[in-house]
């Protein structure tokens, strides 16, 4: 082989690696664009949980005092009706 058959096939070689390392880059700058968009889906999703919490313990204080008033409410009607 003449040396610039040696030259060309190593050109042609480089240009591949080239062009599978450009291709790797995107599929990576891909990968890392996705990453950040799950990331922010899951700090979204843990403030979700957070506000859900406060919801079910804020619905669960209401119940309890929903429950003590309906009792309070039974009572006042025991004692104030006529007894038969």
């Amino acid at each position: 082989m003449t040396s610039g058959a040696v030259l060309t096939v190593a050109a042609v070689v480089l240009a591949a690696l080239f062009g599978l390392l450009f291709r790797l880059v995107a599929v990576l700058d891909s990968a890392e664009l996705a990453l950040r968009r799950l990331a922010g889906d899951v700090r979204a999703a843990r403030r979700a949980v957070a506000a859900a919490g406060e919801l079910a313990a804020a619905v669960e204080r209401d119940a309890v005092h929903g429950r003590e008033a309906f009792d309070r409410l039974e009572e006042l009607k025991r004692r104030n009706s006529p007894s038969t």
